[in-house]
């Protein structure tokens, strides 16, 4: 699983690295794209991350020219962040690519084998006891995660804590 992660995040690296960003950097354009106007704490939760790494990849982001924030003075502490046109071009770009890797990854695979892959990785979470349920239906904030490839309630399964590549989502309508 490590590398499999560690190679998508290369390969959203490459996705940004023209623009001088990282995965990190893409997640949070994502996040932004998905839920505009967050504050730094809204979206440290929505991402599950640790704000410090959301004050750091919110500053780069910033300097860069594709986010902005809602801040009279400098002084603020609390102020929501927005995409800049130029954020938001590139964060629909950074969706479709990622959308378009992600569905590589499954290309040629069964519908059914996709499936039992996913029931299989939820119940090896739930053996952790990570919850995922608990994060799914978070009180404070409706995660990044639940954004993503939601699959309609059919064949049993349930439809907010399911995920599936967009081609079985298509496959089945």
């Amino acid at each position: 699983m490590d590398r499999m992660s560690l190679q998508m995040r290369k390969n959203m690296t490459a996705i940004v690295e023209p623009y001088g960003l990282s995965h990190a950097h893409a997640i949070y354009l994502i996040a932004l794209n998905l839920q505009d106007g967050q504050t730094m704490v809204g979206l440290s939760r929505f991402l599950d991350l640790d704000t410090a790494n959301t004050n750091r990849v919110i500053k780069t982001l910033r300097e860069k020219g594709f986010v902005y924030d809602d801040r009279k003075s400098e002084s603020n502490k609390k102020f929501r962040i927005f995409l800049t046109d130029s954020g938001k071009a590139l964060a629909d770009m950074v969706m479709t690519r990622i959308t378009e890797l992600n569905n590589s990854y499954f290309a040629n695979i069964p519908r059914e084998d996709i499936l039992n892959m996913r029931n299989t990785l939820i119940q090896v979470l739930n053996n952790m006891n990570l919850d995922i349920d608990e994060y799914m239906h978070s009180k404070y904030e409706d995660p990044f995660y639940t954004h993503l490839h939601l699959m309609p309630q059919v064949d049993g399964y349930e439809s907010l804590s399911t995920r599936a590549p967009s081609r079985i989502v298509r496959d089945k309508e």
